[in-house]
This record gives C-alpha cells, sequence and structure tokens, in this order.
C-alpha cells in the first residue's frame, strides 16, 4: 500500500514548545511520529504585503497574507478564515498532495474478519449486556479460521479468547458486517458485564483505552480505534448503486454475488436448539461471506486511498463528498483561489431548508403497468459529461442573478438562464470560457485513466475502474453539498438543468419518431422505452439540439449507451421491477425492496412479479394468493426496532410505544436496539409472545395487503368487492365464492 494505515494530524498534534506540527501515522505494524511540513495558519486581510487570491462565488478579488502559527499560541481545533473554517489535516492534503505517499505500508495488509452470534433467552432481539456471546467466528488474510465456542454456562472465555488473538495476530484492519452496528458494541456489553474493564485496551494495537465507540452519526457505520482500521463492509453496501432495490443483509447480500450462505430458522427453533457443530458452521459461513465481500470491495477503497494520497483510515472514515472536497480543493489552491465560506453561508436564497431548495432530477412514470419489451437509452457518465461540455467548475461557474421564471433553458447576454421551479425563478448562472475548469480537467483525467483499466479484463482492473468511476460520480453531488467549501452550488444548478433539458428533448424526439407511447419511464440519467431505439440518431439529434442552445459547448462528451431487458412491471415512480436477459431480476424502490416486511409480504410480492411477469394471472392464481391457511403462522411476523430511547417517542399513534409497553409486561427490556416481533391481531399490533394462535391474526389487515399489492400491479379488477371472512367463516364458504 502507497499510503500509511492510519495518519492523524491535528491540534492534539503540534508540538507547543516548537510550534512543529507533527503527524501520527502507523505503518507496518509500528507507531511513528512524524515533523509535518505544513504550520497552520489563517488568512489576513493585508493590502501592503499581502498576495493577491481570487474568492470563488464572489466578484473580484482580495490581498491577503498568511497569518502563522506561532509557537507557544493555543491552537484551535479549525482554523479561522475570514468566518470560514479549515481542518488541518485536510489542508496538509491539500497543500502537501505527496506528503503522506512518502510514509507507505509497504508490508502485506493484515486483516482479521469476525462475526458473532448472540443467544436470546427471552425470544427479543440479543442486543445489551444481558445476552451472552455463544460464538465468535474468524478469518484472517493468511487463511486462518476458527470459532470460539462457549461451554453452555459462561460466554467470558469466549471474548477472552477473541481478545488473545486478536492481540498475538495483531491485524492492520478489523472489519465484519455490521460490526459497528451490533458485533462490537454486542461485545463491548459483555466484556462490562463480565467487569473486563481493559478489554478496548486488548483488542487496540497501542494498549489504550481509545475509540471502539461508533462516531456521532451513528447510521454510517464508522468507528475509530487505536492503530487499527475498523472497516464495515454493511456501509460499502449500502453505497454500492449496485445493490439498489435488494435487502442488505449478509444473506441476501451474498446471494446477489452468487454465494450460498448456510442458514438457520430462528422463527422454528433457538439458537441454543441447534447444535454446536452446527452454530460452528452457521457462524464461519457468515465469515466466509463477509471475507468475500471484503475481497470485493476493499481493492477500491484502497486505490482510491492511495489516488488521493491519504491514509487509508482518512478515506475509509470520510463522508462520501471527501474525494471532491480534497482534488477540488488542490485545484483551487494551485489557482490562488480561496473559498472563505461555505455553500450554505453562499446561497442562502437557495439553502433554506437542512438540505436546500432546489430543483434536481427529472424523474417521471409515463406508462405504468406491464411492458414486454423494455430498451433503455442510458446517458454515459451523464453529470460528469455535462460538466466537460459545458466547462463547468468551481473556479468557472458563478451564480449572478436571478430572473423572472420561465421553463426555457436559454443562453443569452453571456449567461446561461436556468428554469428551476424550487426556487421558483430562473438562476443566471455566468461560465467563464477562457480557461479550462478544474472540474473539466479531472473528469477527463479519470476518463482516459478508466480505459487501459476497463480494457484488462481482469478483477484489479474492473475494481481500480469502478473506484475511478465512483470518485468521478461524487463530483455533483459533493457541489451541492450545503457544507462544502471547495465547491460550488452553480456547479450542481448547471448539470441538473442541462441533463433535464436533454432528458425533455430525448422524450420529445422518441416520441415524434416512434409513437406518443414509447417513453415509459425517465430517471436522472436514462430513458426507457418500449420499442428499439436508434441510439446513433438520436446522440447526433441531441448534439445538435445542444449547441444550437448553448454556444461554445463541447457536445462530443454527450453520449448514450443502450441496456436491453425483456419483460418489465412500471408501478409507480421509483418502483419497478425488470427481467433481464439472463432471467435475472432487477428491482427497484420499497415496493420491492421490502426489507423490513413480512415473511409473507415477501412471498406474495415474489409470486406476483412471476405471475405477472409470465402472464399467468388467472382466477386459479387469485384463489392461491387469497389463500393462506395453510401458511405458517411465523411467515406475518414483522419487525420493528427501538432506535432511540423510549421515553423519546412522543406520538401516540406511534406503534413502538404500546410494543414497548407490553415487552416490559414480559420481562423484554426496551434497550436501544431491541427488535420487537409482532403480529397483526384483532385486538391490534400485538407482540408475539402475547399471540397464542393464528386465529387471533387480522385476517381482513392481511387480504388488504394482497389486495394492495394486485392494485399496485395493475390487477385491481381482480380484488375483492365483499369484506374479509374470518378463518372459521371462511370453513363454511369457498374462496370463489367469497371473490
Amino acid at each position: 500500500m502507497k499510503v500509511p494505515l492510519i495518519g492523524i494530524c491535528s491540534p492534539n498534534t503540534v508540538n507547543l514548545e516548537t510550534g512543529n506540527l507533527q503527524s501520527i501515522m502507523w505503518r507496518n505494524g509500528k507507531k511513528e511520529s512524524h515533523v509535518v511540513p505544513y504550520k497552520p495558519y489563517c488568512y489576513v486581510p493585508d493590502a501592503e504585503t499581502g498576495k493577491q487570491y481570487n474568492r470563488t462565488g464572489k466578484e473580484g478579488s482580495i490581498l491577503l497574507r498568511k497569518e502563522y502559527y506561532r509557537a507557544g499560541e493555543e491552537l484551535p481545533s479549525s482554523l479561522i478564515l475570514d468566518g470560514g473554517r479549515e481542518n488541518i489535516m485536510d489542508r496538509l492534503v491539500i497543500e502537501h498532495p505527496d506528503y503522506f505517499n512518502k510514509f507507505a505500508n509497504d508490508q502485506p495488509v493484515k486483516s482479521l474478519c469476525f462475526d458473532i452470534e448472540t443467544h436470546s433467552p427471552d425470544g427479543s432481539f440479543p442486543f445489551g449486556e444481558n445476552y451472552p456471546v455463544v460464538a465468535i467466528g474468524i478469518v484472517t488474510s493468511t487463511g486462518e479460521r476458527e470459532v470460539y465456542l462457549w461451554d453452555g454456562e459462561d460466554d467470558k472465555q469466549v471474548l477472552m479468547d477473541f481478545a488473545k488473538f486478536v492481540k498475538e495476530y495483531d491485524p492492520d484492519i478489523i472489519y465484519g458486517y455490521n460490526l459497528v452496528g451490533y458485533d462490537i458494541p454486542q461485545i463491548l456489553y459483555r466484556a462490562a458485564y463480565h467487569g473486563i474493564r481493559n478489554y478496548k485496551k486488548l483488542l487496540n494495537r497501542d494498549g489504550s483505552d481509545y475509540g471502539w465507540q461508533p462516531q456521532k452519526d451513528s447510521d454510517d457505520l464508522r468507528m475509530r480505534a487505536g492503530g487499527r482500521v475498523v472497516l464495515d463492509i454493511l456501509r460499502h453496501t449500502r453505497l454500492d448503486y449496485a445493490l439498489s432495490g435488494l435487502p442488505r443483509g449478509l444473506k441476501p447480500v451474498s446471494k446477489y454475488f452468487g454465494l450460498e450462505p448456510i442458514e438457520l430458522d430462528f422463527a422454528e427453533k433457538d439458537l441454543l436448539d441447534y447444535s454446536l457443530s452446527e452454530i460452528h458452521d452457521y457462524v464461519l459461513s457468515d465469515v466466509d461471506c463477509t471475507k468475500y465481500l471484503f475481497d470485493h470491495y476493499y481493492p477500491r477503497l484502497e486505490f482510491t486511498a492511495e489516488f488521493i494520497g491519504v491514509p487509508l483510515e482518512t478515506y475509509i472514515n470520510a463522508p462520501s463528498s471527501y474525494v471532491t472536497k480534497i482534488l477540488q480543493g488542490r485545484a483551487l489552491y494551485e489557482q490562488n483561489i480561496i473559498t472563505d465560506d461555505i455553500n450554505k453561508d453562499r446561497h442562502t436564497d437557495i439553502y433554506k431548508g437542512p438540505k436546500g431548495n432546489f430543483q434536481a432530477a427529472y424523474i417521471d412514470l409515463f406508462e405504468p403497468g406491464f411492458h414486454a419489451k423494455n430498451i433503455k437509452v442510458d446517458f454515459a457518465s451523464f453529470y460528469p459529461s455535462i460538466a466537460m461540455a459545458l466547462n463547468l467548475g468551481p473556479d468557472t461557474t458563478t451564480i449572478v442573478g436571478y430572473d423572472e421564471y420561465s421553463d426555457k433553458l436559454e443562453f443569452k447576454n453571456g449567461n446561461l438562464y436556468i428554469p428551476d421551479n424550487r426556487i421558483g425563478k430562473r438562476v443566471k448562472v455566468k461560465i467563464d470560457s477562457n480557461r479550462r475548469s478544474c472540474l473539466y480537467d479531472m473528469c477527463k483525467q479519470f476518463t482516459e485513466l478508466r480505459k487501459p483499466f476497463k480494457e484488462m479484463g481482469t478483477k484489479e482492473g474492473d475494481s481500480k475502474s469502478n473506484a475511478l468511476k465512483i470518485m468521478v460520480n461524487t463530483f455533483y453531488g459533493a457541489n451541492t453539498n450545503p457544507y462544502l467549501n471547495y465547491g460550488d452550488m452553480s456547479v450542481g444548478i448547471a448539470i441538473t438543468a442541462v441533463a433535464r433539458f436533454l432528458l425533455t428533448t430525448g422524450i420529445e424526439l422518441i416520441r415524434k419518431k416512434y409513437g406518443d407511447k414509447a417513453v415509459v419511464y425517465v430517471h436522472t440519467d436514462g430513458i426507457n422505452t418500449n420499442c428499439d431505439i436508434d441510439v446513433e440518431w438520436l446522440t447526433k439529434r441531441l448534439r445538435l439540439i445542444l449547441e444550437a442552445t448553448i454556444p461554445n459547448v463541447e457536445s462530443k462528451w454527450i453520449s448514450l449507451d443502450k441496456d436491453v431487458f425483456k419483460e418489465g412491471i412500471w408501478i409507480q415512480i421509483g418502483n419497478y421491477c425488470l427481467r433481464n436477459e439472463d432471467n435475472s431480476l432487477t428491482k427497484h424502490g420499497s415496493t420491492f425492496k421490502a426489507s423490513t416486511r413480512s415473511e409473507f409480504y415477501k412471498s406474495i410480492l415474489d409470486r406476483l412479479i412471476d405471475a405477472r411477469l409470465d402472464n399467468r394471472v388467472n382466477s386459479k392464481f387469485i384463489e392461491d394468493i387469497y389463500n393462506f391457511d395453510e401458511l405458517p403462522m411465523e411467515m406475518f411476523l414483522q419487525r420493528r426496532t427501538l432506535n432511540r430511547k423510549f421515553e423519546d417517542y412522543k406520538s401516540e399513534t406511534d406503534m413502538m410505544i404500546p410494543l414497548v409497553e407490553q415487552g416490559i409486561t414480559v420481562g423484554i427490556q426496551p434497550e436501544i436496539r431491541t427488535t420487537y416481533e409482532y403480529y397483526k391481531t384483532k385486538d391490534g399490533y400485538r407482540i408475539k409472545e402475547l399471540v397464542k394462535s393464528k386465529s387471533d391474526l387480522d385476517v381482513q389487515y392481511y387480504w388488504n395487503i394482497v389486495s394492495k399489492l394486485l392494485d399496485k400491479f395493475g390487477l385491481a379488477h381482480t380484488i375483492q368487492k365483499k369484506a374479509p371472512l374470518t378463518l372459521l367463516d371462511r370453513k363454511q364458504q369457498s374462496l370463489m365464492e367469497w371473490v
């Protein structure tokens, strides 16, 4: 690895006697300290000795000089820059891009994967100090595989054996699947239960009590630990657009990649009802699947850290906008351009809410229902291509005013007038055509870098190509980030406006040539049709129209690809299912994700998808799909997790309140992350511990689920016109009579 494993540079690493900034690093298994060739500073106005700096987002320039930190002075956590704030670590890697490349971790990186299995004596979700860790499975980069199993009496030894192995093996990276959200907090709960006060020290490389707590944004699954990188694979599956529409549990993700994980039915049997041999094989299967995912995602993470020249941990724990922040920050610094405020402060008229109030991607559904043919025309690298075509970038693009609203995109008087129905005006954007934007150069560089990797046809080539693709696709989102100071909202507004223009123009062209019903769906960067589109013709026409609308545009960057699907079902905006040519399914939207739904819902959904795509919906199918008398009761179970303190639930209509109250009556304590399993009964929502038999279930509620799905699938004409009968009544009348 061309960069260190960990690198820390902060106010805490300043030598107060000398004023020198130091970096603390971990590489090749050792901790090091180095003097940094960067001295913290802030800019101050100085008309006499100052240097000319341009200011993005503002007219003109200003004379500034650097005011350096002096030995003995207290260094603030972030340096003041005319009202803005500057992170020291970020500033170091911006001004000295090659600094961390001098400290390569050139020994093989040692990784350790682990997964735990926890017993729930009361049947509730096993999270907290009262739930013993029955097994910890591990697999290492050197091929070691082991499972630590409890002896049936006490799990303290399991925890100690695991800590001992971590200490002896001394991994650089510890990873798992949801280990930040579950595995690590749970083993710390049990360690505290057993009075193992130094457990963090046993897991840390430097023997400190540092870290091992989720960061503030715990949903983002980031954590730090002394001397080791903590990597949660779940975070990276959530960021993987290829998995869109797929539940992010380890089992479904593993199956997506062609793996066959071992599954145990915990609805039918308690964990301890299985043999130790079965538990052993089950936890090993989970760590093997997790290792496969690590081998898939990790190379691109390491490559990206090396590419931008930052320590591995810095990139792994960074937000998605980090790459853009650093690369644009470097480009602006080279041009003596400073950004002394953030998007949110620079454009107060746009960022009125927490996320901004501006028009973004174009999404619409024109022809819902079933389609026997689906051809998608897809703009290649759409947003980066638009940035290059128009020379957009934080150094060339500026919002200079607003005009009365019109839905027409046009270029006049040297400015691009952008219709924005959220702002309610046309945004007037000035684009400097006298120089190349830094974004143009970066997008072009990334495009050229990807070519040889794509042509390699190897796993390594694909990984690096995907890493570059992910990096270049972050530019748009980062420039619209309200808290980014190395970018500008003008770039994001211009990109999405031109994208909407090209999409709407493409729709008009397709309808004129292929008919009014030819366009099924449009989403962000592509148009789904029910006919075979001439992509070459459409590309040429769009380029000519773009050139006629905006002068000096490089339309050559705008290109289209074509994806061919078999049958497809379009339910509503963002909810569709397509059958690929290899007969696999591409699912998108909450209707099809069904990750938190009952097994009953999922089974009905799967049957509807198959029947609708195969065009075999008939009276017999309708009779069968409403008849679930033979289904096991556990299929109707639903789940909700307590994500905050119980007392924070205020709404009387929130079902968590009665579920928690019922749980307390049977001894389930309302710990955060406790999962409640429940049914919908005739008396309302009831936790499973209080439901005796299937006859207690609210049959009408579950029949209504079927009816709503039939309606969504365009099968409303099959839905019953009478109120459902009880299970007992149904025995006296055939289902078809009832329907």
